[in-house]
């Protein structure tokens, strides 16, 4: 089985974007180079926490991705560690409508698992199409299989 990585089209330029400026915010406070001669430990820590926290930012941003391999599903998130679910705990993977965004549905495959973990929805593989999301739903539902013959 090959490995496939989904990563959303619109929300990574936009997180880049935002959290670029975020990081040059952070290094102006050190250009002018009145906060560091003057030693406005202030300012210092500011500009190194904004710089920090920008950096970190652009790389959990372009790490956002759902990842299908053999081993099962990863769904690695901007604000969480990686959610990894082995093909075994997959009970089966359904298309289901998981929100309503501008007045349109949005259709995704949803991850049944076990009684005590309930479902979890990819909305990263998530489309307004209902025949696209089926499509995906199919293409888990093959490697599911797969890897159960594996």
């Amino acid at each position: 089985m090959s490995r496939i990585v989904v990563r959303p089209r619109i929300q990574i330029p936009i997180l880049v974007v935002i959290f670029t400026v975020w990081t040059l915010l952070g290094v102006t406070y050190f250009t002018s180079g009145d906060v560091v001669a003057e030693r406005d430990w202030f300012g210092i820590v500011l500009g190194c926490v904004l710089v920090t926290s920008g950096l970190t930012g652009i790389w959990r941003a372009v790490r956002l991705s759902v990842v299908i391999d053999a081993e099962g599903v990863r769904v690695r998130g901007f604000d969480s560690r990686d959610q990894v679910t082995p093909w075994s705990a997959i009970q089966s993977v359904d298309c289901v409508q998981i929100d309503e965004r501008g007045g349109f549905p949005l259709y995704a495959p949803v991850l049944r698992l076990g009684d005590e973990a309930g479902a979890m929805a990819l909305s990263a593989l998530g489309s307004y199409l209902r025949q696209d999301a089926e499509r995906k739903v199919e293409q888990l539902r093959s490697f599911k299989a797969g890897a159960a013959r594996s």
